[in-house]
Parts: C-alpha cells; sequence; structure tokens
C-alpha cells in the first residue's frame, strides 16, 4: 500500500535510509520507524518516529517544481505567522524547505510538528456548533492574509468547473449529468472576475482538519492555495465541513456561515447572490473528479467513494 503513495513522488526504492539522513540533518533524534498516511491525492505524507518523538513529513509530488514546493513552503511560513491554526513548520540547516539527493533522486520535502489527533474523515467526526464557528472564523483569518501565491491548477477547484467537466462528462451519465449541466450553464453566465479575490485555502474539508486529544483544532494542507474568489472558501466548507447528509436542504448551518464570517469580512451582494450556486458547484466538482478518478485512474479507495456519494447527496442524487 505505501508504494502506491510513494509513487506520487516517483521513488520506489527502500525510504527508511533516506529518513535516518533526515533525522540526522533536522536533529531530531534516532530514527525508530515512519508511517504513510493513506489519505489524500497529491503529496507523499508520512509520520516519521525517533527516540524524541513523531514527526509529519509532507514529500512533495514528483510533478511540482523547485519553485512550486519553495512557494508552497512560503505560504505556510505566511500563515502560520498570521496565527492559522496550522502545525508548527521546523526549520533545517536549509532553512524550512529541505531538498536532498538520495538514492540518485531528489528529495523535497517539509517537516513539522506531529499533532496526535485524527482528521474528521478518518474519525468519522462531526464539528459540534462551537468547532464550526471556529472553522468559519479561520477561513475568515485564513481570507485576511496578504498573500497572492504563484497559480497552482486544482482539478478539485470551483473555478475549473467547466474545464473538468468537458474532461470527465464522459465518464457521466443519466441524472448527474443532468443535474451537471443545468450547473454548467448557469456557470456559464458569471463574471468570475467580479467577485472580490483574496488568498483562499480552497480545500478545508474533513481530510485536512485535524482533531488532537485535547479538542484542539488544525487546518492543514495548503497544497492547492489560490488567489481566488473569495466565496470558495466558505463554498467548500458548505459542502463538506458544514454540510448535514441527514438534513441536505437545511439552512442553519449556512445562516451559520454567513453570520460568523460577516463578523469579519462583509460580503459584497454579489458574493452573496453567487455563493449558492457555488455550493452547488462544489458539489458537483465532488462527484465530477471523483467519478473520474475511479473511472480513469482506477481510484477505489474509500475516500473517493466517499467523495462522489457526498457530492451526490449534495446535489438531491441517490447514492451509489
Amino acid at each position: 500500500m505505501e508504494n502506491e503513495f510513494k509513487a506520487r513522488i516517483k521513488y520506489l526504492g527502500d525510504i527508511k535510509p533516506f529518513l535516518k539522513n533526515v533525522c540526522a540533518d533536522y536533529g531530531i533524534g534516532k530514527y525508530i520507524a515512519h508511517k504513510a498516511i493513506l489519505s489524500g491525492y497529491e503529496d507523499f505524507n508520512l509520520i516519521i518516529e525517533t527516540d524524541a518523538g513523531k514527526y509529519f513529513a509532507k514529500v512533495y509530488a514528483n510533478f511540482r517544481s523547485n519553485k512550486d514546493c519553495l512557494n508552497l513552503t512560503n505560504t505556510l511560513v505566511k500563515i502560520v505567522e498570521s496565527g492559522v491554526n496550522h502545525p508548527k513548520l521546523i526549520k533545517s540547516p536549509q532553512d524550512y524547505l529541505y531538498i536532498k539527493q538520495f538514492d540518485k533522486y531528489e528529495f523535497r520535502l517539509i517537516l513539522m510538528e506531529y499533532i496526535d489527533g485524527v482528521n474528521f474523515l478518518e474519525g468519522n467526526l462531526t464539528p459540534n456548533e462551537e468547532e464550526k464557528q471556529f472553522l468559519v472564523n479561520q477561513a475568515a483569518l485564513i481570507n485576511s492574509v496578504d498573500l497572492k501565491p504563484d497559480f497552482v491548477y486544482d482539478s478539485w477547484a470551483i473555478v475549473n468547473f467547466l474545464k473538468e467537466y468537458e474532461k470527465s462528462k464522459s465518464c457521466l451519465d443519466g441524472e448527474v449529468l443532468e443535474k451537471i449541466e443545468l450547473l454548467v450553464e448557469k456557470f456559464k453566465t458569471l463574471d468570475i472576475k467580479a467577485l472580490p479575490h483574496c488568498f483562499v485555502h480552497g480545500d478545508i474539508i474533513k481530510t485536512n482538519v485535524l482533531k488532537d486529544q485535547n479538542g484542539k483544532l488544525y487546518i492543514i494542507d495548503f497544497s492547492v492555495s489560490n488567489f481566488y474568489p473569495r466565496i470558495v472558501e466558505l463554498a467548500v466548507l458548505l459542502c463538506n465541513m458544514l454540510f448535514d447528509e441527514s438534513n441536505p436542504t437545511g439552512q442553519e448551518n449556512y445562516e451559520l456561515a454567513l453570520n460568523e464570517y460577516q463578523k469579519k469580512i462583509k460580503l459584497t451582494d454579489l458574493e452573496l447572490e453567487t455563493l449558492p450556486l457555488f455550493v452547488k458547484i462544489a458539489h458537483a466538482m465532488h462527484v465530477i473528479r471523483g467519478t473520474y478518478e475511479r473511472e480513469v485512474n482506477n481510484n477505489q479507495s474509500g475516500e473517493n467513494a466517499y467523495f462522489i456519494n457526498l457530492g451526490k447527496v449534495g446535489l438531491g442524487i441517490k447514492k451509489d
């Protein structure tokens, strides 16, 4: 199973000798063991255990350039400095981005504190009222960070709906296709540039929110953060972390999100008018991309199936 995730970095050799070097270079103790984190779609994430404790490592995927890796690392430095609840980064002698040639392969990684907890999907957790408010406040804080990173294409992003629909529509049929085609027509009428833009995480979903043993929440994985329409952040929150599958048409979480967010950032009339459509498209993206992953990339994981079915519920379609 680990090799499937190591394939993301195009390295299938024994990673233990490399991790021993990482531990020595960072000065975090003697390597004992490691464990791959079997979730997500892009980078190779793992937990490193040493005689001094545990640490989290993100080994950047092979498709990212060194410039991409540096930009993503600098983004994390900035958001931590801004007070966003994210695990603390650990410096190496090379600063925060660690690049090492080993076994004829160039590894690029960042190391951060290990959070003893679980993400909301793996733990089958549902946020309580206080946690919902916290997440919306974190979203507003993220959207207030003065940062405009280099563009990173995200195939799951709302703004890429039309492109991903064209790529994936041959995998869709029946009611799914009918409902998504209606959203396509509505999306085509939007003037995306007219919406206020800012720095956006863009992926605050159950796999990217950790809850530690003391109940503290952490927002992780800024790998697809971009300069986007501001309401993308709320739309993604509302299609997953704040989405109640048992009451998909309920407005309680929608109203909570708007009220809490606007204590920090006042939305424009155009944003308020467009947000419901963005929420529907966020659900559609789960179906589109999840189905493409399953049919084209043969992704049969439980995580992928979860997102497909979640998107279907959000669109008012029966689960698989």
